[in-house]
Parts: C-alpha cells; sequence; structure tokens
C-alpha cells in the first residue's frame, strides 16, 4: 500500500512538472502582447507552461483555440475549433464521399510549421464514431474508431 501511495505521489508530480498553469503575469510580455494583437476578443483564457513552450487556451465566440508560443511570441503551433461550413469544400466532398452514412460531428484545424491538418469527428447513429485527420488536399491520413 505505500509503494502505491509513492508511485501516485510521483505520478503526479510527472505531470505537475511537465505542464504548469500560469497567472497572466507570469507569462513573458512579448508573448502576452503577441497574444493580445492577435486575439483581443477572447474569453476564458488560460495559460500554461508545457516544456518550453507557453500554451493557451481559449474561446472566440464559443469555439476552442490552443495556441503555443516560444519565449520569442512566435507561434509554435496552434489548434482551433471550427464549423462544419468553415472546413474547405473539398473536404466536406471527401468525407461525405467516403464515409456516406456518417454524419461530421465535430471539426478541428491543426496548424505547424506551415501546415494545416483537419481533426473530423464523425458518427454514424449513437454508437459509431471515427476520427479522421486530414491534410489540406483531402487526403485521409489517420482514421481511427473512436
Amino acid at each position: 500500500m505505500k509503494n502505491l501511495k509513492i508511485a501516485a505521489l510521483l505520478m503526479f508530480a510527472t505531470a505537475t512538472i511537465s505542464a504548469q498553469d500560469l497567472n497572466t503575469n507570469d507569462v513573458p510580455a512579448k508573448v502576452q502582447s503577441t497574444f493580445t494583437a492577435a486575439h483581443n476578443n477572447a474569453t476564458d483564457v488560460e495559460w500554461e507552461k508545457k516544456g518550453d513552450h507557453f500554451k493557451v487556451e481559449f474561446e472566440i465566440n464559443k469555439m476552442d483555440h490552443d495556441i503555443w508560443y516560444d519565449a520569442e511570441g512566435k507561434v509554435v503551433k496552434s489548434k482551433m475549433e471550427i464549423s462544419e461550413s468553415e472546413l474547405p469544400a473539398a473536404l466536406i466532398s471527401a468525407v461525405k464521399n467516403a464515409y456516406a452514412d456518417y454524419k461530421i460531428d465535430s471539426v478541428e484545424v491543426l496548424e505547424m510549421n506551415g501546415a494545416k491538418t483537419y481533426v473530423v469527428e464523425i458518427e454514424k447513429g449513437w454508437l459509431k464514431e471515427r476520427k479522421l485527420i486530414i491534410d489540406a488536399s483531402g487526403k485521409v491520413i489517420s482514421d481511427l474508431e473512436d
């Protein structure tokens, strides 16, 4: 029992070290100003330190956004929830052609190193769900049953 408590404590400590919640005052000024200039209408803003990066989670018009910045305020990667109507038409067609019996449930855009990928969750009835990762050209990179 004692070993189990020690193991649980070590796991918690490791998780705390790898991601740390921050007050806005603890975020470098360059990072804050870059974020504020681009997203002055953001709500529910929360900052974390993840390794060498500063991650901000926020909402705009009830849609979730995550951005990772380096210490100089440069965007390293971003993730943004979008509506189905914002998905490029070629991607909608690709999903509807390959998964005709499914409907699109949610969409996120991931941007890293100048490349965009889309995470599209689709569902069929109550029990069948799939998570698709699609590149900007409409090619399915990953198809997992959820």
